[in-house]
């Protein structure tokens, strides 16, 4: 479908009076942005001085219970008595927040005007709004943006119905989800084996599986050893659980526990670097450094950079 914003440019024509109701000749929103009603995003709204344009949405539409939203583009019916409602008024007065969103709302000033939307489409087209790069080159995730158009909506009036021109609603920011923050206290990592290595904390976890066997070596490196990632080898998986309840029981198993409940799965994008540094600490006893380079995860359609330089951590290995 074609997007392009435009006028909500209708006229309205009331029954002009001295008690102070508002007649404007056309109702024109496009320069406001839309709000929602601390942060439960079921009722989202535009004033004016004595307007008002509502919508009414099922609370998951922009903020959903678990997880974030979905990104790409959906469309949902605007019907009168439905899920999602759109509503044009007017009043005799100025207006605030507190008109439409206060449990009790004030007395006046009086709605002059009321239109419902009957039928129409609502497309709703959803983005990440991920940050610029930080100091350290790492991005997140810092919610959403959801641009709105309302398409072939069909308006009740007191004198019979009429179908308004095709608008853009505006854009609705949501912060309700963010990306995880990628961080261990402990700097030892562990080896289930010489191709897969681990890193967690209670809520957490950081495995490498498939890892080039050639890293891990029990020779002191002058230069460091390194290998690319790629969609069979050094596969970099970052998990976050629903709770703070991981021990070292949970790895090194096949296939592993389904407790603790995952809440999200982030795997790396070929291309980014594993570097390991080895140093001999005695006789039989080596010590390895492993540093993740230009890592990007990914968990469906949304991605963001770990640090251009993390550390993974650090094992020892016996000669």
């Amino acid at each position: 479908m074609k997007k392009f914003a435009c006028l909500l440019l209708f006229a309205i024509m009331l029954n002009g009076c001295d008690d102070g109701d508002l007649v404007p000749e056309i109702i024109n929103f496009e320069e406001i942005d839309p709000v929602n009603c601390d942060n439960t995003y079921v009722l989202i709204y535009k004033l004016k001085e004595q307007e008002s344009l509502l919508l009414q949405v099922k609370a998951e539409t922009f903020a959903p219970l678990e997880g974030a939203p979905e990104v790409g583009t959906e469309e949902y019916d605007i019907t009168e008595g439905g899920d999602y409602k759109l509503v044009y008024k007017s009043y005799d007065g100025v207006i605030s927040k507190s008109n439409i969103c206060d449990a009790i709302r004030p007395s006046f000033p009086n709605v002059s005007t009321e239109w419902f939307a009957k039928t129409g489409l609502m497309e709703v087209i959803t983005t990440p709004n991920v940050t610029e790069p930080a100091a350290d080159g790492s991005t997140k995730i810092a919610g959403f943006n959801h641009s709105i158009y309302m398409t072939n909506v069909t308006y009740s009036k007191p004198e019979g119905d009429q179908v308004g021109p095709e608008f853009f609603f505006g854009v609705l920011t949501t912060s309700t989800y963010t990306s995880p923050t990628v961080s261990f206290a402990a700097t030892t990592a562990r080896q289930c084996s010489q191709t897969q290595i681990y890193n967690w904390n209670s809520d957490s976890s950081i495995i490498i599986d498939a890892l080039d066997p050639t890293l891990i070596q029990n020779i002191e490196t002058t230069d460091p050893r390194t290998s690319t990632i790629s969609s069979t080898q050094n596969k970099v998986t970052y998990t976050k659980y629903k709770t703070a309840s991981m021990t070292a029981d949970y790895f090194c198993k096949t296939p592993r526990p389904t407790t603790p409940e995952i809440e999200e799965t982030w795997n790396a994008l070929a291309g980014g670097v594993i570097e390991v540094e080895t140093t001999k600490l005695d006789n039989t006893t080596y010590k390895h450094v492993i540093t993740l380079k230009n890592i990007e995860l990914k968990n469906g359609s949304l991605q963001f950079k770990l640090a251009s330089t993390f550390i993974f951590g650090e094992i020892t290995t016996q000669q």
